[in-house]
């Protein structure tokens, strides 16, 4: 059994949190949210103010403070904040090494340059000598963010090299979840997590997209978006574009893009969508 704190107890850390909690392992919440320690308080989980953390009892720290999204991008203040005073406390200990795992979404680069450096310069210690880093990005749905952290498709865990002691423990601890482990570089588990998002956002967009030039022709779309799922090799194929082949071409997708896009821009539909795509095509054609 380990013992496992939850930095950050909403939606993400919650599920983490009662996730390992199922597996049998002794969990306590932090937060500075009151209403949100006395929930898990009042389910029997040990829910503590970060003022209140001792890190010689935790074996690892989880970390699930939201990184939100500023005029100027991401406003990391937040996770930087929880890092600081998470380093403060590793500071006093004497007596463990925990692996402190990230969970939170953050830019390529953001680990290895930020929260590593500041981590070791707010404690005084060295990662990877006094306490292990892990970068563990979720793949959680927010209505479902429990059932998914018990039942994960894959777990990705990076580290500074995949020889990396706090990698082979992190590793370790999740063996129980029965699902496929992979190594990752710290970048790469970062860049993951946009791909995963913004891969879902443009997917909607495109559906929502022809939804408006259906709707301008009366046409219903519920059997057209199910036979596509089944016809359209880019909807049945999970590996369809993300190989290295460079811009689309052939006979059909770049006429039939340029085809809709023009037949939806006479019904009136805002054809930004399709025009960011062609761009981008003759982007990549150029650079090869």
């Amino acid at each position: 059994m380990a013992k496992i704190m939850v930095i950050g107890a909403g939606v993400v850390g919650g599920a983490t949190g009662n996730g390992f909690a199922h597996h049998g392992h002794d969990v306590t919440f932090v937060d500075v949210n009151q209403q949100i320690l006395k929930t898990w308080r009042d389910q029997d989980f040990n829910a503590i103010h970060p003022d209140d953390v001792d890190l010689n009892a935790a074996d690892f720290v989880f970390v699930s403070v939201t990184a939100l999204t500023g005029e100027h991008g991401i406003d990391l203040t937040h996770l930087l904040t929880a890092t600081r005073n998470l380093g403060e406390k590793l500071a006093a200990v004497t007596d463990s090494r925990p692996v402190i795992v990230y969970r939170c979404t953050m830019p390529p680069g953001t680990m290895r340059k930020i929260i590593a450096p500041l981590l070791e310069e707010s404690s005084g210690r060295k990662a990877g000598v006094d306490f292990g880093i892990v970068y563990n990005p979720e793949f959680l749905r927010a209505e479902t963010a429990a059932e998914d952290f018990l039942a994960p498709r894959a777990i990705a865990l990076a580290s500074f090299d995949e020889q990396n002691e706090a990698f082979r423990t992190t590793q370790n601890l999740m063996r129980s979840f029965k699902a496929p482990i992979y190594w990752l570089t710290l970048e790469q588990a970062e860049l993951l997590k946009y791909v995963n998002n913004v891969g879902n956002a443009v997917k909607i967009t495109f559906f929502n997209f022809m939804r408006l030039v259906a709707a301008k022709l009366e046409i219903d779309t519920e059997i057209v978006f199910r036979l596509s799922t089944l016809t359209a090799e880019g909807l049945w194929n999970p590996t369809y574009g993300t190989r290295n082949q460079g811009a689309f071409g052939g006979v059909c997708l770049p006429k039939d893009t340029e085809a809709l896009r023009y037949f939806a821009q006479e019904l009136g539909v805002d054809v930004a969508l399709l025009t960011a795509v062609q761009a981008i095509n003759e982007a990549i054609q150029k650079e090869r």
